[in-house]
């Protein structure tokens, strides 16, 4: 279900949109010209929030619902109440609160306060109580699961990624009279990014994990960002937080379109 949802975010039709999410996604740090530069974990990251959380331009649905609504006929029954479950998954911050070997580890969603369990797989091994993890958790039959993929958070860096999210809440609640918790987790999961961009070079990178796989694969497999016929189109202005409202996004070349 995973390669059929990437597959298709990646259509020549979302082009517009994978250009104008990369730029939001990584706080216009990197142009999506620079995509090699990145890591295959780090541009799997970006693809899992642009599929799951990312509202496109055309009517503002996100990817898994457009799937849903356009394709579920021709998927399985049990790969429709996965990509539903994915869809309904929430990005946040896990505090590990106890692991039973080979069964289950139990997690805490620190800004939610709320508990959850997720079946324990090989490639979580060496897990350990009190560590963070970023995730997104999604409701299966026995147990919730991790949707795609998950990082590590330094011990280091934990107290700041914490009080960044929180303070990021306090300004969307300004703009957003009582949202929730759950609203922003929805609306701007990509902060997350944006602090690790702030902190890149000066600690450690989280360590990223693969455990919706059973078992551990020594290095992510790369993955294609962009479909092979990308046209020019006009790309709307993203706002993000410290830019001003009105100010130019810089020059963005997409391969296939510039040189």
């Amino acid at each position: 279900m995973t390669d059929k949802l990437y597959d298709f975010s990646r259509l020549p039709r979302f082009q517009g949109d994978i250009v104008t999410a990369f730029d939001l996604y990584w706080n216009q740090s990197y142009t999506i010209d620079q995509v090699d530069d990145l890591a295959p974990p780090q541009v799997m990251s970006f693809l899992d929030w642009y599929a799951h959380d990312y509202h496109t331009a055309a009517d503002g649905r996100r990817i898994t619902e457009i799937l849903l609504d356009e394709e579920g006929v021709t998927l399985t029954e049990q790969e429709r109440k996965l990509l539903h479950a994915d869809s309904e998954a929430l990005f946040s911050a896990f505090e590990v609160t106890g692991v039973e070997e080979a069964k289950s580890i139990g997690l805490l969603d620190v800004f939610q306060g709320l508990e959850f369990q997720v079946n324990y797989v090989p490639s979580l091994q060496g897990i350990g109580e009190g560590q963070l993890l970023l995730a997104r958790l999604a409701a299966s039959e026995d147990a919730h699961r991790f949707s795609w993929i998950s990082a590590l958070v330094p011990p280091e860096m934990e107290e700041d990624l914490k009080a960044y999210v929180q303070e990021m809440f306090a300004f969307y609640q300004g703009e957003h009279y009582q949202a929730s918790w759950a609203q922003f987790l929805r609306e701007r999961s990509y902060l997350f990014n944006h602090f690790l961009v702030q902190l890149s070079g000066e600690l450690a990178a989280p360590k990223i994990l693969l455990p919706y796989q059973e078992k551990t694969e020594a290095e992510p497999r790369p993955t294609v960002l962009t479909p092979g016929d990308v046209e020019p189109t006009e790309r709307p202005s993203v706002l993000v937080p410290g830019r001003r409202e009105g100010e130019p996004p810089p020059t963005v070349l997409v391969p296939g379109r510039d040189t």
